[in-house]
């Protein structure tokens, strides 16, 4: 009887924790910036809908400039620079950050408010 018990409360456990951990996942797409050979700069696009956000990434070498730049300006939209040593930028217009170490950066677009926003964004390290 006891193992019978043992064993149901084990079975009960593990289907809690798997029904804990089943619950929708909100990882953001992130889109990989890649530039074309020879070249220090990148161009990409989109369309966000009022509170949302798109993410992109880029790979670069700790000294190098990150310089970002909406094109055309926009003043709905906020672009947030993160990478491996946390948050290093969080601008409307445009950025120019050094950056601290080798590593992924982000890009992340996002409209705080409830407008909808076609964007541009020129990404460059030098």
């Amino acid at each position: 009887m006891t193992k019978k018990f043992l064993a149901a409360a084990l079975l009960a456990a593990a289907s809690t924790a798997t029904v804990l951990g089943a619950g929708s996942a909100s990882a953001d797409d992130v889109h990989q910036i890649y530039f074309a050979y020879n070249t220090d700069n990148g161009y990409v696009n989109g369309h966000l809908q009022g509170f949302s956000h798109d993410t992109y990434q880029v790979d670069a070498r700790g000294g190098q400039v990150m310089i970002v730049e909406a094109s055309p300006n926009w003043s709905d939209a906020v672009v947030t620079i993160s990478g491996p040593t946390g948050t290093l930028s969080y601008d409307r217009q445009w950025s120019r950050v050094v950056l601290p170490c080798n590593g992924s950066y982000q890009l992340r677009v996002s409209s705080p408010s409830h407008q909808t926003i076609d964007y541009g964004m020129s990404v460059k390290i030098d």
